[in-house]
Parts: structure tokens; C-alpha cells; sequence
């Protein structure tokens, strides 16, 4: 009996520490102006993967569905999508990655051009992917200077979704003197990890 009340008891502090789906609904329902303007810089920052609409789809259908991404209650709602959109996105990146580049070659039955390739439309197209693929690793090595300390995170983030210091005050509740001694702190670790590539 004590054995079943003590894994009731475990079953319901493992519950407590995940947001349900009607909670994260909820969330969703009365974001700020703020945070749906984070939401939607963030999607655009990975339209090298997918649009930013589906992107942002896809993480709301992940976030909502009933065996969908688990988050913790810890956890800012905004920010969990927009971790969700950074790992669909990634997704996205290896799938491409992982698919083999076929060229056809056509035959129209000229002897003198019937080993021609024809112009080949992704001529470019792979260097393109290649540097967008490059800073979205920065990117992501970039906030995870940032896992223990969700503020600054959070700004390192929004920063690189184009969100003003307004936006981003009132996101993350600092006033200008906090939000200006935030800014020191990541400069300084950003600095220390790249001190010739990367400015905010």
C-alpha cells in the first residue's frame, strides 16, 4: 500500500514539473504583442529551413498534441517554441543534408551532346545552404553560452531575431539599467568565445 501511495506521490511531483497541453494552450491564447512579434522574428530566422509560417505551425502542433513536446513548468512558454522551431528546424537541415543530390542527364539522342549534364539549376544553391547552415550553428553555439542563465538567453535570442531593447525589456521584465548590465554579461562571454566574429 505504502508502495503505492509513494509512486502516486512520484507520479504526481513528475506531473507537476510538465505544463499540460490546456495550460500551454492558455499561454498561447494571451500572449503579449511582445512575445507574438519574438515568435514570429525567430521563425523568420530559420526561413532557410522552412517558411516561417509552417515553422511556427509545426511548433504549435508539436507543443499541442497529445504526444507532442513536453514542457517543463519551469519553462516560458515563448521560449520552449522557440526552442521547438530551432530543433524542426535543425531537423529540417539534416534531413537535406542526409537526401542524395541526383543530376539527370538528358539524352535527346545527338551523338555530338548526348554526354552533355544539362545546366545544372542548384549550381550555387549548396554554397548558399552551406554559409546559412554555418551561422545557424554559430547561432545555436552562441546560446548555449547562455543554458544557465534564461535572461540572457532569452535576450541573445530575441537580439538575433531582430527585437528591439523595448521588446525585449518588456519580455524579459528588466528595467534599462538591469537590461544594459544583461547586455555587459553576453557581450563578455561572446567576446571571450569569439572575439573577431560575432557582435550584438
Amino acid at each position: 500500500m505504502k508502495d503505492g501511495v509513494g509512486g502516486d506521490r512520484v507520479s504526481q511531483r513528475d506531473n507537476a514539473a510538465i505544463r499540460n497541453r490546456d495550460e500551454i494552450a492558455d499561454a498561447i491564447r494571451t500572449f503579449t504583442a511582445a512575445q507574438w512579434v519574438r515568435l514570429h522574428k525567430v521563425a523568420n530566422s530559420y526561413r532557410y529551413a522552412m517558411t516561417p509560417e509552417d515553422l511556427l505551425q509545426e511548433a504549435f502542433k508539436r507543443a499541442l498534441e497529445k504526444d507532442g513536446r513536453n514542457c517543463p513548468s519551469d519553462v516560458d512558454v515563448v521560449r520552449f517554441l522557440a526552442e521547438a522551431m530551432r530543433s524542426i528546424a535543425n531537423g529540417e537541415i539534416e534531413k537535406e543534408k542526409a537526401r542524395p543530390f541526383l543530376v539527370t542527364i538528358a539524352s535527346c539522342g545527338d551523338q555530338e551532346n548526348e554526354h552533355e549534364d544539362p545546366p545544372d539549376p542548384a549550381v550555387g544553391v549548396e554554397d548558399w545552404l552551406a554559409r546559412e547552415e554555418h551561422a545557424a550553428r554559430i547561432r545555436l553555439d552562441i546560446i548555449a553560452l547562455f543554458n544557465d542563465d534564461s535572461v540572457a538567453r532569452d535576450i541573445v535570442e530575441g537580439r538575433m531575431a531582430d527585437m528591439t531593447a523595448d521588446e525585449l525589456r518588456e519580455l524579459t521584465g528588466l528595467d534599462k539599467t538591469a537590461y544594459a548590465s544583461k547586455l555587459k554579461l553576453i557581450r563578455r562571454r561572446i567576446d571571450n568565445k569569439y572575439p573577431k566574429g560575432w557582435e550584438l
